[in-house]
């Protein structure tokens, strides 16, 4: 049994329900846990307790010396668990979602900001995320922590051959985005996006690899409002590249308001 320590009611709470791995085990801090259920107060504590219980998850009580031995985390808010591996989703599986929003991710070299980096994919609607085989779901604990359990919510799928998955994504009909400030890039604000969609990022180190900007149908960059002599760190460039994706896929479906009033007004003609 590979297992593993993930700590915190978010991180505990998100595996549990995501079904995203096998949790064996909730551990909670028993001081802490006594001395809520004393309190008047710390209603939401309250509930987070429940809700574990209810679960089905078998719990263990130890001490808090005993806790924080085990996890190390002195902001878990006395409560982790148990885990056994991430589960990935089969590439077809992401691949196979109808009209989907999907991103290819690689490079981003720190778990903190990797995590960060899925927080902000899930948050901006993205239906599944391809890996490169190496990647940081090796460091669970901070990857989950980082993205606030996003990590276990998004679909993801893991392969070793990245421009097969984006050469397999095209063939499936969707749009090869890539992310690179080459000459030919073009300003993301001004170009238009269509779903099924595959964005792909590089990292800070070593970008998008040159047969996947070769198959791209696009390569778009940002174009910052003032010349910078730096570039933006990974995890913020797909925070805005993500969310601006998202709203150009929104403004473009036929329920947008601005397209069913065009819609309308053909109808009306």
């Amino acid at each position: 049994m590979n297992e593993r320590v993930l700590s915190g009611y978010i991180s505990v709470r998100t595996a549990i329900e995501a079904k995203s791995r096998e949790v064996y085990k909730i551990i909670l801090d028993e001081e802490r846990y006594e001395n809520i259920q004393k309190s008047s107060f710390h209603a939401t504590e309250k509930r987070q307790y429940k809700a574990l219980k209810k679960s089905g998850i078998p719990i263990e009580f130890v001490s808090r010396d005993a806790f924080l031995a085990i996890c190390g985390n002195t902001s878990a808010g006395g409560i982790a668990c148990y885990a056994g591996e991430r589960i990935y989703s089969d590439l077809n599986e992401v691949l196979d979602q109808q009209n989907a929003y999907i991103v290819v991710l690689d490079g981003i070299e720190d778990p903190y900001n990797f995590g960060f980096a899925l927080r902000t994919l899930y948050a901006a609607g993205v239906d599944g995320v391809i890996l490169p085989q190496r990647n940081f779901l090796s460091s669970d604990e901070i990857v989950v922590r980082s993205s606030a359990g996003a990590s276990e919510l998004l679909k993801i799928a893991a392969t070793d051959d990245l421009a097969g998955a984006c050469r397999l994504a095209k063939e499936k009909g969707f749009m090869l985005v890539s992310t690179d400030k080459n000459d030919k890039a073009r300003n993301l604000y001004k170009v238009r996006l269509k779903r099924p969609i595959c964005l792909v990022f590089g990292g800070e180190k070593r970008g998008i690899s040159a047969s996947i900007i070769d198959m791209s149908d696009l390569v778009v960059k940002l174009k910052y409002p003032r010349e910078c002599h730096f570039a933006l760190s990974a995890s913020s460039a797909v925070s805005i590249i993500s969310f601006e994706v998202a709203k150009k896929l929104e403004s473009g479906s036929p329920n947008h308001p601005r397209n069913l009033a065009h819609n309308n007004r053909f109808r009306n003609t």
